[in-house]
């Protein structure tokens, strides 16, 4: 098995297994930030085959991830937790880094590459991370804030 389907079965059963707990256990915007981190990979997909090999700057994925990153801030601004700037912040990051490669044809395509899945990791944990501050907010009487 090739290292590239190895790290897209981590990634997908990582994606899995906290959506899923965010859909169980959290409130309305950590369900909402699954349902995101959800429709961000599942789009991605498709827009990031148009791509031979990340050559060229993906600007299907860049639109992909530009609507996860007004979904995001979205949430940011309606939300009163913190892990939804958190993500936003890694979502820019990763918007950043194809606004990169379109400035500088120059860049690796394997850096390029690597980079955009990068910054999934690190909002998921920040889901994650959220989840679990959400269920302490629970009030004796189990109602969500």
């Amino acid at each position: 098995m090739s290292l590239l389907i190895i790290l897209q079965l981590a990634y997908l059963i990582t994606l899995i297994s906290i959506c899923a707990y965010a859909i169980r256990c959290g409130g309305r915007p950590e369900r909402q930030g699954a349902a995101i981190m959800i429709a961000g990979s599942v789009l991605t997909v498709p827009a990031a085959s148009l791509v031979a090999q990340w050559q060229s700057p993906a600007l299907g994925v860049l639109a992909v991830d530009m609507a996860v990153l007004a979904a995001f801030l979205a949430i940011a601004l309606r939300s009163d937790r913190y892990w939804p700037l958190w993500t936003t912040a890694f979502q820019l990051v990763g918007v950043a880094t194809h606004l990169a490669r379109l400035a500088d044809p120059g860049i690796i395509p394997r850096a390029y590459s690597i980079a955009q899945g990068f910054w999934a990791y690190p909002m998921l944990v920040a889901l994650a991370i959220g989840v679990r501050e959400s269920r302490s907010r629970v009030m004796p009487r189990g109602v969500r804030f």
